[in-house]
């Protein structure tokens, strides 16, 4: 019982380190767009006080259950011919999953967010949390909940969370007593965060 209990727990910190690092690249990328690509200088993005943004986080999951068995099929008849040739395959495939399926997440948080409407109102009411403008240079959007320019953007990204991120956490993780305390100390404080953002 003690042993799954503790299975449990590696468990819950591996996915929860996927979720908070995944969150934090996410923050940083989004600040970085508000500062060298709007030109508003720094802007804490979203709601809580640290460097994360949890649906990034939850993004990441979600590119874990969907996209990567695509990274990990067996391409037998391409990988016969060649190696090089089943990698490319399926990292086109991971990239237009994950291109469709980021730009689904942003467009049903939007609609949970604000079914009805998602205009972007200056100096009234009506102030969405993201708004792509053709002003802005997202040129192709829809209502400006998604648009192809951001839609690219998180393909590339979750290339990178995928590809380049989960394989440092996962090696990281073989490192057990230090990923447990790392894991456990970035719980903590987001869940500090989470009650000093919401009651205080």
């Amino acid at each position: 019982m003690k042993e799954k209990l503790l299975n449990g727990y590696d468990w819950m910190i591996k996915y929860y380190m996927y979720f908070i690092c995944a969150a934090m690249v996410g923050w940083i990328y989004e600040v970085l767009v508000i500062m060298f690509e709007n030109h508003n200088g720094f802007q804490n993005r979203g709601v809580l006080y640290g460097p994360y943004l949890p649906i990034y986080g939850f993004g990441m999951l979600i590119l874990i259950i969907t996209v990567k068995p695509i990274c990990k099929m067996k391409l037998e008849k391409v990988s016969s011919h060649s190696v090089i040739l089943a990698f490319v395959v399926k990292f086109i495939l991971a990239f237009i999953a994950a291109f469709l399926i980021t730009s689904l997440v942003e467009l049903a948080v939007s609609y949970m967010v604000s079914p009805n409407s998602w205009e972007y109102v200056e100096n009234g009411t009506n102030n969405p949390l993201w708004f792509y403008s053709a002003d802005d240079g997202y040129n192709i959007n829809f209502q400006g909940r998604i648009a192809l320019k951001s839609s690219l953007r998180f393909g590339i990204g979750s290339i990178f969370l995928l590809y380049v991120l989960e394989p440092i956490i996962d090696k990281f993780s073989t490192k057990k007593k230090a990923f447990k305390i790392v894991g456990s100390l970035l719980l903590i404080t987001i869940l500090i965060d989470c009650i000093i953002t919401f009651l205080f």
